[in-house]
């Protein structure tokens, strides 16, 4: 990882096509501005977990649900049965 210091008002640029701007600073944040082309896609860390959790939590109440829906299938199918 690159550890640059940088005041407000400055920027950094990346492969000559993202700039990236210091906006302002207070005590516990830093507000920056993203000059990119459309093609890059520029997200937040944390919104990224989140859809990661909520595809991984759909996932398994998927899995869960099939698992529910043979099991009633089977269990369906031994009631007629009988």
């Amino acid at each position: 990882m690159l550890i640059i210091s940088r005041k407000a008002g400055e920027s950094i640029v990346i492969s000559d096509n993202i700039k990236i701007t210091i906006s302002s600073l207070s005590s516990d944040k830093v507000a920056i501005g993203i000059d990119a082309p459309k093609e890059v896609k520029v997200v937040r860390e944390e919104l990224i977990e989140t859809i990661e959790a909520n595809i991984a939590s759909n996932e398994k109440v998927e899995q869960a649900g099939f698992k529910n829906i043979a099991d009633l299938i089977k269990n369906k199918k031994i009631i007629d049965d009988k």
